[in-house]
């Protein structure tokens, strides 16, 4: 039989234990990115107004195992899911993080210029476009 890969996006918000500086939300940054790279996990992370919003696209069981760290994470609280679905192909190409001041971090990450840049806004989540605004 062979196997079938399912793609499921994922789309939750939570809120920080504790406030992120600068420095802590670059160092997300990279951290998530390349966890994400290494699941093929491509989608969003929205830090504003000290909340998180992320959409997270790929292989159910990578989605499944990345949700489930974040459900242990302690840096997180009020998590909150607010869609699942199966979805046919994906709306990011790639994995996008925003945050105040995200430019910044391809001053002394110039290898993240393609996370912090030319973040996608499908129109299949107008919620994305709404709050990198």
């Amino acid at each position: 039989m062979d196997h079938v890969n399912i793609l499921i996006s994922l789309t939750f918000i939570s809120t920080p234990t504790q406030p992120f500086s600068f420095l802590g939300l670059s160092r997300l940054l990279c951290h998530i990115y390349l966890n994400n790279q290494t699941n093929d996990i491509s989608g969003i992370l929205i830090f504003k107004d000290n909340q998180f919003t992320q959409i997270l696209e790929g292989e159910e069981s990578s989605v499944e195992k990345i949700w489930l760290t974040i459900h242990k994470d302690e840096r997180h609280k009020d998590l909150q899911l607010l869609a699942k679905d199966l979805i046919q192909a994906r709306s990011f190409m790639k994995w996008s993080m925003f945050f105040p001041n995200s430019e910044k971090v391809i001053e002394y990450f110039p290898e993240m210029d393609v996370v912090v840049n030319n973040i996608e806004t499908p129109d299949k989540y107008p919620l994305v476009k709404l709050l990198l605004h």
